[in-house]
């Protein structure tokens, strides 16, 4: 059984790793035998981190700086995760861009370009630059960080939601296109999640206990729930598993 969820010898990428679901993705990819690869904004906060998890968790690992919404840090991030262990059989993307909310009606083209620059047009970059060399290898794995959102209309967080269902489709249409070469392509769609990117969500007790009832568990989420899935979704355990986008809510979608 251990050997269904052992990544022993293979290379994982996770982007937009420093913290959050991206950190416990990293984490639990390198606990499970995986060299890894993260990115951050910032070269002195993911080095900081690298060297947290290789001290605490014996973890093989490089850190690269990345703006996801820039083209060329995209391209040197690629480039350099590539040479980092000499392959990537793994590609997490966790890195997104920010979003404004209110009316879809009031944001300006410019907020919209940004909004796809940072969810979906830096994550199609990296998957073109990284999927070849998984294609020649006949073997790979590619998930995408999408959200709940991404599967219901949103009259404050339009601009998000339709970027993460641009996301959602992007990985339908990949799933096709890869898995003839052995390349399982997927999406975790989380609902709430206890992390600095939602924390206007529970830093408040009362409005946390009130999501907290429209969720059959009874709780929102922590980084680990979708750690878990993301290892599945990368280990020989989950390859079969393809063209998904997987929502981890604890039942809310339900």
């Amino acid at each position: 059984m251990s050997k269904l969820f052992d990544l022993s010898g293979r290379v994982a990428v996770v982007t937009g790793a420093t913290k959050g679901m991206g950190l416990a993705v990293a984490r639990a990819l390198g606990a499970a035998g995986a060299k890894v690869v993260i990115s951050g904004r910032s070269q002195e906060v993911a080095d900081a981190v690298a060297i947290r998890l290789q001290k605490e968790d014996g973890i093989a690992i490089k850190a690269i700086s990345c703006d996801i919404t820039d083209p060329e840090s995209v391209d040197h991030f690629a480039s350099q995760a590539l040479a980092a262990f000499g392959r990537v059989d793994a590609l997490v993307l966790n890195a997104a861009g920010t979003s404004p909310d209110g009316s879809i009606l009031d944001h300006t083209v410019a907020q919209f370009d940004s909004v796809m620059a940072g969810n979906v047009r830096g994550n199609f970059a990296l998957v073109k630059a990284l999927a070849p060399q998984m294609i020649a290898r006949k073997d790979g794995s590619i998930v995408f960080m999408s959200s709940r959102a991404a599967k219901r209309g949103s009259a404050m967080l339009g601009l998000y939601a339709m970027s993460k269902a641009a996301v959602d489709q992007l990985v339908r249409n990949l799933a096709l296109e890869l898995g003839p070469s052995n390349i399982n392509v997927n999406s975790i769609n989380p609902g709430a999640v206890r992390t600095d990117f939602s924390r206007v969500l529970w830093e408040d007790p009362e409005r946390e206990r009130k999501i907290a009832l429209g969720i059959p568990m009874g709780r929102i989420g922590e980084p680990d729930d979708v750690a878990g899935l993301a290892l599945l979704l990368v280990s020989p355990a989950g390859h079969y598993i393809h063209g998904q986008n997987v929502s981890v809510d604890g039942g809310a979608t339900a």
